[in-house]
């Protein structure tokens, strides 16, 4: 007898009430997949954007959310227990395509990597999608030794990581935030720069004469002005207006590529297309931050676990504004 597989269904695009929980049949695992019993699964911003219809990556209703997840092996492979990935092994995994909120998933094992003894479940399932951003995101950005750096969204879970990689590496860091988030981005050793203010931009430059490099989410050309001509900028997503994010995440992607050579030059971050495309680099990545936050040496993120069945209190938590810790469903 088959176990059921309970998951959450985006029903139609729209806010947390489009969300369903459903039991249907796991069936058998997938020939040369790895069967995994999800445990805890990472709820994010990008979890809230897709069930709205403005992820550009799920353009159609009827997926499960969720990118990142902890669980433990039920059924493996010949291939992968080579490797051991043997059955009750607890491993952590980015997805490059959505489906995390689950209780069971069938997985290649080139997504999987096991977690330290040392670190909690929860805490482990919340960090692969964030720690994979902001290491992509610095390994693409190579500032000048000692020069300044711009973190646009440095009190947010990835621009709190690559701020604190920055200030390690010696770089005077200067985050764009909210007022309310002034405090901890200060604690962070940067300068808190208020985004809402006109001509932030231009003071900044005339500060820097134009940082090194710059790590952006929100997709605005004019952070170019704030980059020195020999800079770089990571731009990590374009959403900018509520109700055209797949317009605008296509067109300035597009515009991105198409300044690989510019000056300054721009690379895009994508995630899902890392993990697809580069699995053993990403692997390593994952194992490395994963091991680095099993003996303290990079913050972890205040977690709060829910149920799988509360996943729209979650959606309606991200919706009004949730900060300060991450969510993690726990199925």
């Amino acid at each position: 007898m088959t176990r059921p597989r309970r998951r959450i269904r985006v029903a139609r695009f729209g806010g947390p009430e489009v969300l369903e929980l459903v039991t249907d049949d796991a069936g058998e695992s997938r020939r040369g997949r790895v069967r995994v019993r999800i445990t805890h699964a990472s709820l994010g911003s990008t979890d809230a954007l897709a069930r709205q219809g403005g992820y550009l990556l799920q353009p159609r209703a009827g997926f499960t959310p969720g990118y990142d997840f902890l669980g433990v092996i039920e059924r493996t492979t010949a291939d992968a227990a080579a490797r051991g990935l043997v059955e009750g092994t607890r491993v952590a995994a980015c997805l490059p395509r959505m489906g995390a909120h689950a209780n069971l998933i069938d997985v290649p094992a080139r997504l999987l990597v096991p977690v330290p003894d040392a670190l909690d479940s929860a805490v482990a399932a919340s960090l692969p999608l964030d720690v994979v951003t902001a290491a992509l995101a610095w390994s693409l950005m190579h500032p000048k030794a000692g020069r300044a750096v711009l973190v646009q969204g440095a009190s947010g879970s990835v621009g709190r990581r690559v701020a604190a990689q920055a200030i390690a590496a010696g770089h005077p860091v200067f985050g764009t935030g909210s007022a309310s988030n002034r405090d901890a981005i200060e604690a962070l050793g940067a300068t808190w720069i208020d985004y809402r203010e006109a001509g932030w931009i231009e003071r900044l430059r005339a500060a820097t004469g134009g940082v090194s490099a710059a790590v952006d989410h929100t997709g605005d050309p004019a952070v170019r002005r704030a980059v020195s001509p020999d800079g770089k900028i990571a731009r990590l997503s374009f959403v900018g207006r509520r109700g055209h994010e797949r317009g605008d995440t296509v067109r300035g992607g597009l515009r991105a590529v198409g300044r690989s050579f510019a000056h300054p030059a721009e690379r895009v971050v994508s995630v899902p297309l890392f993990v697809a495309t580069r699995p053993g680099r990403y692997r390593a990545l994952l194992a490395r931050q994963l091991e680095r936050a099993a003996r303290g040496e990079i913050v972890v993120p205040e977690v709060e676990v829910l149920p799988l069945a509360d996943a729209r209190a979650g959606h309606a938590r991200l919706d009004a504004g949730l900060t300060g810790r991450k969510l993690v469903l726990a199925p």
